[in-house]
Order: structure tokens, then sequence, then C-alpha cells
């Protein structure tokens, strides 16, 4: 078996999802795990498929053939990463530079992100827009949750941080 990582950027519309899960059918793959948005009107995803090696090459072609996709492919690793999985939100009065501060403390504590979702919305009552960041990470043998949560809730009076082990 091979697997495959794709990554795929294009206009959005109603059916695409269908259309690539029926075309890795069709070439013998097998979805693994994706994520997937609709982003300022464009679709993107990134796909983890395996198919079996006698048929990677002409899957690839499909793939690459999408009309109006720029599809991108990589042949998959292993995990790279040992430790305990988290799951970690983050909620703040949205501002510039949240992400940034966050990500140099996990970079720091070489805490691995797995996946990031992020988004801003209104708050309910006040309707001051709210900044808040959903993600899984890989916290390494050695490294505590008291440090994560401490030195992420320094960050700022406004910060919400709530880690949750997987």
């Amino acid at each position: 078996m091979k697997t495959l990582v794709a990554t795929l950027i294009g206009p959005d519309k109603t059916g695409l999802v269908k259309q690539l899960a029926a075309l890795i059918h069709q070439h013998h793959g097998s979805w693994q795990g994706s994520a997937m948005s609709e982003l300022a009107g464009y679709f993107a995803g990134i796909v983890e498929i395996q198919v079996p090696a006698e048929h990677s090459d002409k899957l690839e072609r499909a793939l690459k053939s999408l009309p109006e996709f720029q599809v991108q492919l990589v042949e998959g690793k292993g995990p790279t990463l040992q430790g305990q999985q988290l799951r970690l939100t983050v909620t703040a009065n949205d501002r510039l530079g949240i992400i940034q501060e966050v990500t140099d403390i996990l970079d720091s504590l070489h805490i691995s992100v797995k996946s990031l979702k992020t988004h801003s919305h209104p708050a309910p009552i006040t309707g001051i827009a709210l900044f808040e960041a959903q993600s899984t990470l890989t916290l390494p043998h050695g490294q505590t949750l008291g440090d994560l949560q401490s030195r992420l809730e320094a960050l700022s009076d406004d910060l919400v941080v709530d880690i949750e082990l997987l």
C-alpha cells in the first residue's frame, strides 16, 4: 500500500467532495482522513489516501486532472512525534498576533500541532469580535500540561485556555 497526501484548491461548488470521493474509490483508494473548508469562495482540502501501489499512478493522474483545481500530491510518511495527545482551545478578544503568540509558546515547548482550526465571531451579548482556535497537539515526553497552560494564560488577561487530554 502507498499513502498519498493530496491538497486541493479550487472554486467552491456543490458536489466537490462527492466527486473527489468517487474518484478515489474508482481508483481503488481508501479515504483515511481529511480537513476541508470553504474559504473566501474557494474549496480548500487536504486528504490522506491509501491506495495499492499498482493503482497509485492512475489515481495521481486522475487527481491532477481535476478541472479548475490546483492539486499537489506527496507520498505520506509515518507519524514523527511520540507523546500525549491533547485538545487545546484558546478564546480571546480578536486582535492581531494571537496565533503567532500561541505558536511561539508551542514551539518553545517542542509541542507538535496535529491540527488547527480558527475562526472569529461576534460575542453573543456584546457583539465584540472573539477569536477562537481549536487544535490537536502532541505534548512530548518531559513537558507538563501545567507549564503549557500557565505560559498560554500569561499572554493576556482576556485569553481563556481549555486543555483536554485525548
